[in-house]
């Protein structure tokens, strides 16, 4: 893995990055569909469905059945299905092994930590609370907090700069093509895949700056040790 110079902070995705979430959202599709008597999806098929907000998701699982809406009409069905993941967003999803263990090294390390989401803002401070993590960020900044979504950089570029850090300094760390794209636009330092999210390209055809297979070889990376100020 690619050895990067100093880094003050480090922002973070949290589907297939952090933490998988495919459980919890593929029940509340599963409901949503079954309101219009549609059939659900398996967790399988739902994971090749994950990525750029529930809008998409729910897109994508409707056309798997061949069926499309109006405009209005899906913004009805989008919102029962963010009512539904709402209500139990945590139920099924966990940490990936050794996210809670980096977290905890990079704050240790002084290395400052902030998070950018396209899921909704509430349902991912509910996530975060509920995989026992919220603390170890100090800026959050969900799909509907003022900024467009991934991957528009606004977003991140706040969450950098409500971090006290700057681009040539943040590393971003995700699972997708977005992330990647949203970092190379926000200017970062660098961009960091992990293979085991939900992206469906093989995540070395990207070329981001690296690549890791485990959340624990981020923190080699880093050479936190000498960093830590």
């Amino acid at each position: 893995m690619q050895q990067f110079g100093a880094c003050r902070a480090v922002v973070f995705d949290l589907d297939g990055t952090l933490a998988d979430t495919v459980g919890d959202l593929t029940t509340a599709l599963n409901r949503t569909l079954a309101e219009r008597d549609l059939p659900p999806h398996s967790e399988t098929a739902v994971r090749g469905m994950v990525g750029g907000g529930l809008a998409k998701l729910l897109a994508r699982g409707l056309a798997a059945h061949d069926v499309s809406l109006d405009a209005g009409e899906h913004q009805a069905v989008l919102a029962r299905f963010v009512g539904h993941y709402a209500a139990n967003p945590v139920e099924r999803s966990t940490l990936y092994p050794g996210a809670r263990e980096t977290l905890g090294a990079l704050r240790d390390a002084g290395v400052l930590c902030g998070l950018c989401t396209n899921k909704h803002d509430a349902i991912t401070r509910d996530v975060l609370a509920g995989l026992g993590i919220a603390g170890a960020f100090g800026a959050v900044q969900g799909s509907d907090a003022g900024f467009p979504r991934k991957p528009d950089p606004a977003g991140l570029s706040h969450v950098v700069k409500t971090l006290g850090a700057a681009p040539a300094t943040t590393l971003m760390v995700g699972d997708s093509a977005i992330d990647l794209e949203t970092a190379r636009a926000a200017g970062l330092k660098g961009v960091v895949l992990v293979s085991y999210g939900y992206s469906v390209t093989p995540v070395t055809e990207l070329k981001p700056d690296s690549v890791i297979n485990h959340l624990h070889d981020l923190v080699p990376a880093l050479a936190l040790p000498a960093r830590a100020q």
